[in-house]
């Protein structure tokens, strides 16, 4: 029940819209079963006309019949427009606000969650919410006011048919959607989740294309997307066959019922004491009247498996952000570890731990070590990304730093960065919307990519494919390297920013950030596991397991540690 209230909640915006795609949906299936009861009325009185020789005036049945059949059509094109526009609306604004409440929590959490599942759940999971409104809320709006209504009008006519339709209606719209709710309560979680596994199988697959040709593997991942499909598929079936047999209870309780009434109003034609006329429209009518509640049961079918994407959705997103709220600005200063240590969620053991370090401001220090040292970490940590204790800059406490005014005191060139499916320009720019092109070409110019994009038949405005298709490993390192170089941040942090990179490209890449930074007074800090350059750096820091074991200069590490050297003659 929480998770239906908190999705009505969602929709609130929309409630117009819905409200009156509803009320034309009524007003539609109203004049649908009025249109068939007057029609059989209509037909039927000129029949006995035609028989007896009677003069009728058929001029305001035919007007109320066209009348009805106007109404019928255009409230069917306006409910549609409505609710279909609601619900577009409704899912548009459902995206937003989930990749909003989600994009705060991924640096905690991105660890435990998976790009095909966050895929799966902002994409197959909001989707399958439109049935929400138009499948759920909107036939149970529609029995809930319509159903009295018919009621009402047939108790004016005969009590005991009107009974008899009570009944009717309790066993279509009630029972039988609370059986299909039963049936189907185990099922929608389960549908979900498979939906979720299938879809990272294959996002994961078609990433891992090459690697599983390479190994030979791709007849075990057949196999194993094969499985998966086949549970989906069997749930499916299942779900199917409970809707056909709902379907076909309900097609026996329509005509079952009409057949009831019309055995008990045919003695009272006999009689004289009802118009024939008038059980031929009641009939007519109870055929029809069923549309009120006939789509109740797969609504109450459907609605397990909505609620189960909805609760998916919730628990993404009502993870809390493990940090206190940050709301001083950030000024320049040092940036001060203190005896500090840290560990990630749900692991014993601590990534870091006894870190002392100090970087002044405009200091060049480098932080190197084996793969797995604890390099990267900092890296997040320094950007905000965990919650710290122990990590201060210019005074603060980093939980205490706006994380605006951190981002843009600290400027991070990561070791996974992304090249969007957009122009060279397009992508310099997103490290700042401001840059003009004298800008990026000295950006450019400073991490060695400028003879390249000049060399381009449209220059900043080639367009580059998804991930940076179209580039080169290196001149990929290069553009994001400039893109770094285009934030006015005051430390620049760069996590293996020669990965990919040979030799002398990257002795030319470290040459040119050098005389940058120089220029520009910023700090600069790199973390690598590549010892190059180090001799003009201010500060070089080696570590291993999650400890700083030595610092200084170049020829200090040189003469006095053995790891150091050691890195040195490795790489």
């Amino acid at each position: 029940m929480t998770v239906f209230l908190r999705l009505l909640a969602l929709l609130k915006p929309q409630l117009p819209l819905m409200l009156l795609g509803a009320l034309l949906a009524v007003i539609t299936v109203l004049a649908n079963i009025s249109l068939l009861a007057v029609s059989g009325w209509f037909i039927t009185l000129m029949a006995i006309a035609g028989t007896t020789g009677t003069s009728v005036n058929y001029f305001t049945p035919a007007a109320v019949i066209r009348f009805l059949a106007i109404v019928r059509s255009a409230g069917r094109y306006g409910e549609r427009l409505l609710t279909h526009r609601a619900t577009f609306n409704a899912l548009a604004q459902l995206r937003y606000y989930f990749y909003q409440q989600l994009e705060p929590l991924l640096p905690y959490y991105r660890l435990e969650l998976r790009s095909g599942d966050l895929l799966a759940r902002l994409q197959q999971d909001i989707d399958q919410l439109d049935n929400f409104y138009l499948r759920v809320l909107l036939p149970i709006i529609v029995a809930v006011i319509s159903v009295p209504i018919v009621c009402f009008s047939l108790a004016l006519i005969s009590p005991t048919v009107a009974l008899i339709m009570m009944v009717a209606f309790c066993l279509v719209g009630l029972i039988l959607p609370l059986l299909s709710f039963y049936l189907a309560r185990d099922t929608g979680a389960e549908k979900s989740d498979l939906e979720s596994r299938l879809k990272l199988e294959l996002v994961t697959g078609f990433g891992a294309i090459r690697e599983l040709l390479v190994y030979q593997m791709v007849g075990a991942y057949h196999t194993s997307v094969s499985k998966i499909s086949r549970q989906f598929y069997q749930l499916q079936y299942r779900l199917v066959k409970y809707n056909a047999g709902l379907s076909a209870v309900t097609f026996l309780i329509t005509h079952f019922s009409a057949l009831a009434c019309l055995l008990y109003l045919a003695p009272m034609v006999m009689q004289g004491t009802i118009d024939p006329k008038v059980v031929v429209a009641v009939t007519l009518l109870i055929l029809v009247s069923f549309e009120t509640v006939m789509t109740l049961p797969l609504a109450l079918q459907i609605l397990p498996h909505t609620l189960a994407s909805a609760t998916r959705l919730f628990e993404l997103i009502d993870r809390k952000i493990p940090s206190i709220p940050a709301t001083t600005p950030l000024v320049s200063g040092a940036i001060v570890f203190d005896d500090f240590g840290f560990h990630y969620p749900n692991q014993a053991k601590a990534s870091l731990s006894e870190i002392n370090l100090t970087i002044a401001p405009g200091e060049k220090v480098a932080i190197i070590g084996a793969s797995g040292a604890g390099k990267s970490t900092l890296v997040n940590l320094l950007m905000g990304f965990w919650p710290t204790s122990g990590l201060t800059i210019a005074g603060l406490d980093l939980a205490l730093i706006e994380r605006e005014s951190l981002r843009d005191h600290i400027g991070l060139m990561s070791q996974q960065g992304h090249i969007f499916d957009a122009t060279v320009g397009d992508n310099l720019r997103l490290a700042n919307s401001q840059a003009s092109e004298q800008q990026m070409r000295g950006a450019c110019d400073s991490s060695g990519l400028l003879e390249f994009i000049d060399s381009l038949p449209q220059g900043f405005d080639t367009w580059l494919g998804e991930t940076g298709t179209g580039l080169s490993g290196g001149q990929m390192q290069r553009l994001q390297l400039a893109q770094l170089l285009l934030r006015p941040a005051q430390v620049l942090i760069l996590d293996e920013p020669t990965k990919g990179l040979d030799r002398l490209s990257e002795k030319l890449m470290m040459t040119k950030l050098l005389t940058h930074v120089q220029q520009q007074q910023q700090s600069l800090i790199i973390i690598s596991h590549k010892p190059l350059m180090l001799q003009k750096m201010d500060k070089i820091i080696v570590m291993s397991e999650g400890k700083i074991i030595a610092q200084g200069n170049h020829q200090q590490l040189v003469q006095s540690n053995e790891y150091y050297r050691q890195l040195l003659n490795y790489f």
